[in-house]
């Protein structure tokens, strides 16, 4: 157990070792940056409430700015195809599987659940975004649904962005949640994680 432990706290300081000039910035535009505000805040250790790092508060010129980023994408996104979308959203559970456990081990500092637990959740994160990867190039069939006087016809077409808002306490696997079914159908994604636990979703 012991080994475990001083084997995990070392990889928690590398793996933190990012976050601690800069903290959590804002992610738009492919591009991490700063809030407009310039204004930061603490997340704090649940444990024993330890400085994790620094998180940039985001103002309403933030969101608009990751709305307007989500929208331009959005025109290009809905148009790649269902078979395409398949395949880049496996490569994205391909790289979750590959940093599991750095998102659980920073994950657990920074929720104050059980590593493995949260070992467990960082791989349901890449199930989840394979199980609606394989939903994709079926996203926008129809049904046709007739009746002895009606025939009636669904359509499915991506709406455009959307918003995603995840709790503390697990957030990387709930994000997943959101997230994967969302990119799938061609929609694309504002996400807003908590504050208490920001640190995976960078």
């Amino acid at each position: 157990m012991t080994g475990s432990l001083q084997h995990n706290v070392k990889k928690l300081e590398e793996h933190v070792a990012r976050f601690q000039e800069d903290g959590v910035l804002h992610h738009v535009f492919g591009d991490s940056r700063a809030g407009s505000s310039g204004a930061q805040f603490d997340s704090l250790a649940p444990c024993d409430g330890s400085l994790v790092c620094r998180v940039s508060r985001g103002t309403c010129d933030d969101v608009n700015l990751a709305a307007n980023a989500a929208t331009m994408a959005f025109a290009d996104w809905q148009d790649v195809s269902g078979t395409d979308r398949r395949r880049l959203l496996h490569a994205v559970a391909d790289k979750i599987v590959e940093r599991s456990e750095e998102i659980a081990i920073c994950e657990s500092w920074d929720t104050g659940q059980p590593i493995r637990y949260m070992s467990k959740a960082a791989l349901r994160g890449a199930e989840n975004f394979r199980f609606f990867a394989d939903m994709a190039p079926s996203a926008r069939d129809g049904k046709s649904l007739p009746s002895p006087t009606l025939l009636n016809f669904t359509t499915r077409v991506p709406i455009g962005p959307v918003a995603v808002i995840t709790p503390w306490n697990t957030p990387f696997m709930l994000s997943t949640w959101k997230i994967a079914p969302a990119l799938a159908a061609g929609c694309t994604v504002v996400h807003k994680p908590a504050e208490l636990s920001p640190l995976t979703a960078k």
